[in-house]
């Protein structure tokens, strides 16, 4: 079969809630700060969906539609029915692509992770985010040297995910291209079982169990979940096996106490990219050297974090968190490794990392008008034991690099919110980061190992932005801001000269990033638009240097772009949804002046249309139907926009149905990805040495899915 138009990648995912309901979320897991607290003092309440604050202070809630959030950024919130309702829930491409500037791509690769990109920070990543600061349950998944994982995150188990664009993700420090927040599902009242299922082509299928509930002042929720498939392409089996528990309790009024901790083991098969012609003859291959060298990866990570909250008065609340895990990846790439300056063909990692941080919040009045002040400490520290083998034909050989990596990361802030008067507000925050890498050879080590060394990052960002009330359902907001991305441990793992030791030269990238908004409702049509720039300077780009990815500073970026989100109630029982975002993303300066970013569609349109009637037969109530599209523009694949992939537009469909009978509760669902059986390719390599740069995806497939609910 032949191919004469290459298309970007994408992932699958079906449409969420037919009517935006303004949605408040009480999140009471580790670390609130100021701008999470003060939105969820600014929700108004509303009839049935009333934030319940416990504590003022301590809830972190975003309401959106006519109760918009007061803070003057661009925030999307998911909640529960978005994120599962007629979904695999397996990959975060499912339904983070229905958010406009937020890009996830499934690469039906799972020894690389999605690839996920905010307004383009994070795109040319070759495995894992980067440039994205992420979160579960207020602990860190971001190492302090930016690099995140998104497999930690659960899928099953999540309740709420929020997601932060714009100037004010730099205050959560480095990696300030966006912030993406996860949290577990409450435990649920009564106690209740929940087992769920679903099977799919090849092979593909997954089960969970989870459970919670209360007993006076605990209550807690766990579960399991297990992940199984064969893999699309040749060479991409992969098994996910994860485990996630959140306790709170509380002690008297004034203490309370959250404990979360998660595991995920993981063992993947690396099927790779493929240059063009591999594509256009076979896109489910593998290249060869995938399978000589048989490519593969396996993570165990655990992670364990404990927060605790006292309130002193009405006014005063300190929270402390603290949290620590370790994570063991072994990785096998496409060759051998065993030349005299290799670093090896086998990767071995062993990592500890762990942090704290201290907020201070307090709530007062400033010229008769009400205002919240928060003040804190971060620390966060990851050692790295990283070693290299030379792979003999997917076997273990000889040590060829031995290092102990360090990087840490302290940060000081201080944020405010202040009603200005009753329809403006104002919102602004600094913080000071300071990174700091080191690396040592260990003890016997190869000469592809170096000499050691260290580099020091350092950054203060301040950030302040207004937001103005027009009326009850209209808001309005400007906002500006600096920040910085540091380059991860494995952008300085490699020098471009070929001399062996870490690429201490390489720079980190600061952001000059501004943006205005609207909010607003016009009866059942709730609405979000926001104009945005962004210019960076050290732009961090790769290149191939001696057959191997290494990295180095280009230039800088100019960012423009737009994104409007509509929901909307239909008449006949129908809603839609619909996101469309355009971005413009060149550099400016450096080799490649005036080329587009790569990995980055210019423009990305999300849609769906969802049938839920109420229908008066007890096997059928709750049915829902939805059909949804995505559709993008082309993607290049390196710096040099020396290729792209082509676009296109992809449409799935779910339904689903739902019975109750007393204490249980039985859902059935059914989906179709990939309707029309496109060709086309899901994710881009950028950059990659060997011109394998494009990662297909799946045609027309298949799945279905049932769900016991058991109440006590």
């Amino acid at each position: 079969m032949s191919h004469r138009r290459l298309h970007a990648p994408v992932p699958r995912h079906a449409l969420q809630a037919p009517r935006l309901r303004r949605l408040v979320v009480a999140l009471l897991g580790g670390g609130c700060t100021a701008l999470s607290c003060a939105a969820a003092r600014a929700a108004s309440p509303v009839t049935g969906n009333a934030v319940q604050q416990l504590q003022t202070v301590t809830i972190q809630g975003v309401a959106y539609g006519a109760q918009a959030v007061r803070l003057p950024s661009t925030i999307s919130v998911l909640g529960r029915r978005d994120l599962t309702e007629g979904e695999q829930q397996v990959n975060l491409s499912e339904t983070l692509n229905q958010v406009p500037g937020l890009i996830v791509n499934n690469r039906q690769d799972y020894a690389q992770d999605m690839q996920l990109s905010i307004r383009g920070f994070g795109a040319d990543s070759p495995f894992g985010v980067q440039g994205v600061q992420m979160t579960l349950d207020g602990i860190p998944l971001t190492m302090p040297d930016g690099q995140s994982q998104s497999q930690t995150i659960d899928l099953p188990m999540i309740g709420a995910m929020k997601i932060i664009k714009g100037p004010f993700a730099a205050l959560y420090g480095n990696a300030a291209g966006g912030v993406i927040q996860a949290y577990t599902e409450p435990a649920p009242q009564p106690a209740a079982l929940r087992l769920g299922t679903w099977l799919g082509a090849w092979n593909t299928r997954q089960t969970t169990l989870i459970g919670g509930g209360s007993s006076g002042s605990v209550d807690g929720i766990a579960g399991i979940t297990d992940f199984r498939t064969d893999g699309w392409r040749q060479h991409s089996a992969a098994t996910r096996r994860q485990f996630n528990t959140v306790l709170h309790w509380n002690a008297g009024d004034d203490n309370r106490y959250s404990l979360v901790f998660n595991a995920l083991n993981q063992d993947a098969q690396d099927p790779g990219g493929l240059t063009l012609s591999e594509y256009q003859s076979n896109p489910r291959q593998a290249n060869g050297l995938m399978l000589q060298y048989d490519t593969r990866k396996s993570v165990r990570n655990r992670q364990t974090g404990l927060s605790w909250q006292h309130r002193f008065d009405a006014a005063d609340t300190l929270q402390l968190s603290v949290y620590g895990g370790t994570r063991r990846i072994t990785q096998y790439l496409p060759f051998s490794g065993s030349y005299p300056s290799s670093a090896g063909g086998v990767v071995s990692l062993a990592d500890t990392f762990g942090g704290t941080r201290a907020t201070w919040s307090h709530r007062g009045e400033l010229a008769a008008r009400p205002y919240t002040l928060a003040a804190g400490l971060d620390y966060a520290r990851e050692n790295e034991f990283r070693k290299g083998y030379v792979n003999n034909d997917g076997v273990q050989g000889d040590v060829r690099n031995d290092q102990f990596n360090t990087v840490d990361n302290i940060a000081e802030f201080v944020q405010a919110h202040w009603d200005l008067t009753p329809t403006v507000a104002l919102s602004g925050g600094v913080r000071h980061d300071t990174v700091n890498f080191g690396s040592t050879p260990g003890v016997g080590a190869p000469p592809a190992s170096g000499t050691g060394g260290g580099v020091h990052y350092a950054s203060t960002d301040p950030v302040v932005g207004v937001l103005w009330r027009i009326d009850a359902a209209n808001r309005v907001y400007a906002d500006y801001g600096l920040g910085f991305v540091t380059p991860t441990m494995y952008q300085l793992a490699y020098r471009p000269d070929k001399l062996p030791g870490l690429n201490f030269a390489l720079q980190p990238m600061h952001l000059h990033n501004s943006e205005i908004g609207w909010r607003g409702a016009f009866g059942t049509l709730h609405a979000q638009a926001a104009l945005y720039r962004v210019t960076t300077d050290n732009q961090i780009i790769g290149n191939t240097s001696f057959g191997r990815t290494t990295y180095s500073n280009d230039g800088g970026t100019r960012r423009y772009g737009v994104e409007l989100s509509l929901d909307a109630q239909l008449p006949a029982h129908l809603s839609t949804r619909l996101s469309l975002n355009a971005m413009h993303i060149r550099f400016d300066g450096g080799p490649n002046n005036g080329s587009s970013m790569p990995g980055v569609p210019e423009r990305q349109l999300y849609a769906a249309l969802t049938w839920r009637p109420p229908l008066p037969s007890a096997a059928l109530r709750g049915f829902y139907t939805r059909v949804s599209l995505l559709a993008r523009s082309r993607v290049y694949v390196d710096a040099a926009n020396s290729a792209a992939a082509a676009g296109w537009g992809v449409l799935d469909w779910a339904a689903g149905v739902r019975q109750t009978h007393g204490a249980w509760k039985l859902s059935e669902f059914v989906r179709v990805d990939n309707i029309a059986d496109r060709t086309y390719v899901a994710a881009v390599v950028v950059g990659d040495s060997q011109g394998r740069y494009y990662e297909a995806a799946p045609g027309r497939n298949a799945s279905v899915g049932v769900q016991l609910d058991r109440s006590f």
